[in-house]
């Protein structure tokens, strides 16, 4: 009975290893400029959140599409709520304005 029980739990931890999580963006800290969607390795179509991590200064954020039309912008106020953003695709650009930081996760 003690070697079943033992396989059992071996097998059950090596079942739960063995599923793969979809990594998710890891919060990263971004300062002001523009960044690629596709150089994060976002994934597309996934929603994510912006938060202005600074407390003392706040950020402009402006997302914008493949043909550099303006689709999405959010002004955070120092140590801001989360937001979300739009379904990033990889030919999008962040642009990123002030002197806070900012994490998107």
């Amino acid at each position: 009975m003690k070697k079943f029980t033992m396989l059992l739990l071996i097998l059950i931890c090596v079942f739960f290893n063995m599923i793969s999580i979809k990594p998710v963006v890891a919060a990263t800290l971004f300062k002001e400029g523009v960044y690629k969607a596709a150089d994060f390795n976002f994934t597309p179509n996934d929603r994510y959140t912006i938060k202005n991590t600074s407390p003392d200064s706040s950020v402009y954020v402006l997302l914008f599409d493949e043909n550099r039309l303006s689709i999405q912008s959010i002004r955070l106020e120092p140590n801001s709520e989360t937001y979300s953003l739009l379904p990033l695709q990889p030919d999008y650009r962040i642009v990123i304005i002030g002197k806070g930081e900012v994490t998107i996760a």
